[in-house]
């Protein structure tokens, strides 16, 4: 079923009931609007990676890796470490820290 049968769906599921309608309305404007972004085939065969389950998982790692056993991080102290964990787990820490430090190459 395309975006569009759907939103036509939705839309004649509540007939006159104007509460439901609303709500069918405003789903098959959301459909309508971002039809352009629900190109999912497509975007596979592009190589775009669909779902959240990637992302999902890092942040379950990167979450990890703050509430380790023993671990308590103020909420100013965990902000300053996300910068250094993201840059760690993204393999750039190095090249951070020479920039930062302006240190040579080792």
């Amino acid at each position: 079923m395309g975006t569009e049968q759907l939103a036509h769906a939705a839309e004649s599921l509540y007939g006159d009931d104007s509460s439901p309608r609303q709500t069918a309305l405003a789903e098959r404007t959301q459909f309508e609007n971002n039809q352009h972004r629900m190109n999912y085939m497509e975007l596979r065969e592009e190589g775009w990676l669909i779902g959240s389950g990637t992302v999902e998982s890092g942040a379950k790692q990167f979450k990890d890796r703050f509430t380790g056993p023993g671990m308590r991080w103020s909420r100013p102290g965990a902000e300053r470490l996300l910068p250094i964990r993201a840059a760690v787990m993204s393999r750039t820490f190095d090249d951070a820290w020479r920039a930062i430090y302006k240190s040579p190459n080792n």
